[in-house]
């Protein structure tokens, strides 16, 4: 203890600062690292549960995106399928509309023709009789003027346009 007197230091006074100091750590330690420290170590908790959900939620998202990809692919397809059974259906109800129409026009055509022999037919009676009708009026006009004592040449010139 004199060595420290010989230094100027007196031991009473180191002994009452080495208690301080071991007071003022163990206070500084119980209120103030140990809580600081339990803050800590919850804050780095909260951190590795909060990468391990964003982990999670990634894994999660990009789940969520390949079913969204299959989805929409599968929709794809179904939306080519039905236009194209709607375009084959289009073509079939085309053909039978077709169809119909040229059944139609051959009926028409039919009717058309059997129009036309009739009226060919009615026609060709209308000139028979006519004709017939002409036939006995030049009749009956030569045989009246063979009656009425004409001669036979000058019928053939009246008729052939001689005089």
């Amino acid at each position: 203890m004199e060595a420290l007197s010989a230094l100027g230091i007196d031991w009473k006074l180191l002994l009452a600062q080495g208690v301080n100091f071991l007071v003022l750590l163990y206070i500084l330690k119980r209120f103030a690292y140990k809580p600081m420290l339990d803050h800590l170590e919850k804050r780095t908790v909260r951190i590795e549960r909060g990468l391990k959900d964003a982990e999670a939620a990634k894994v999660h998202l990009e789940e969520a995106a390949a079913k969204e990809e299959t989805i929409l692919g599968k929709a794809r397809e179904a939306a080519k399928q039905i236009v194209a059974d709607a375009e084959i259906a289009a073509e079939k109800r085309g053909e039978k509309i077709v169809d119909e129409v040229e059944k139609k026009a051959a009926i028409l055509l039919e009717e058309a023709k059997k129009h036309t022999e009739q009226e060919r037919d009615t026609l060709f009676r209308e000139a028979k009789n006519e004709i017939a009708g002409l036939v006995l009026a030049a009749t009956e006009k030569v045989l009246r003027e063979k009656l009425s004592g004409s001669t036979d040449e000058e019928l053939a010139r009246r008729f052939l346009g001689t005089k």
